[in-house]
């Protein structure tokens, strides 16, 4: 993240839709399980899924702020997701942390995982356990689920200018 500059962009598309399943990270944050977030565990440091988060990892904020997880719920149950696009951006300040979205404008919402991210350090991993996004098995896109993130009212999204790309999804 260092030598990035945060910018604006516009939300150019927005798509509901549904996904059963999702997880609660800090007893604040929601998301889908294979959402990326920006994270760090001992010396690594990079985007993993949320599904692939555990207690002691820390999750990366906007000005490189350190929130310790403490705890990961997993909910089975359907919620309400947005996608949206905001095109040359990919990465988003959401509830305060970095998360990555990988997912076209052009895919659906309800799906659940990503064979395509590539964020993050070297490896694309947060840990040396993980990688960013979840199995090829899963259909497409990641969604955040039922919480506030920057963008919601105005339409715009903090980001930063990382690699570019397509934009995904993330709550509102």
């Amino acid at each position: 993240m260092r030598g990035t500059i945060p910018t604006v962009g516009r939300v150019a598309s927005v798509k509901l839709g549904e996904h059963t399943g999702f997880v609660v990270i800090n007893r604040r944050i929601k998301a889908t399980p294979e959402h990326p977030f920006l994270m760090r565990r001992g010396d690594e440091w990079g985007f993993t899924s949320a599904e692939l988060l555990k207690r002691g990892d820390y999750l990366i904020g906007e000005r490189l702020a350190e929130e310790l997880v403490e705890t990961i719920e997993r909910i089975d149950a359907p919620t309400r997701t947005v996608a949206i696009h905001i095109p040359g951006t990919n990465t988003f300040s959401a509830e305060g942390v970095w998360v990555h979205n990988d997912m076209p404008a052009t895919a659906h919402s309800s799906g659940s995982g990503s064979s395509s991210s590539g964020s993050g350090s070297g490896s694309g991993s947060g840990s040396s356990a993980s990688s960013s996004g979840s199995s090829a098995s899963k259909s497409s896109g990641s969604s955040m689920s039922s919480s506030s993130s920057s963008g919601s009212a105005s339409g715009s999204g903090s980001s930063s200018q990382s690699s570019g790309g397509p934009g995904g999804t993330y709550s509102i």
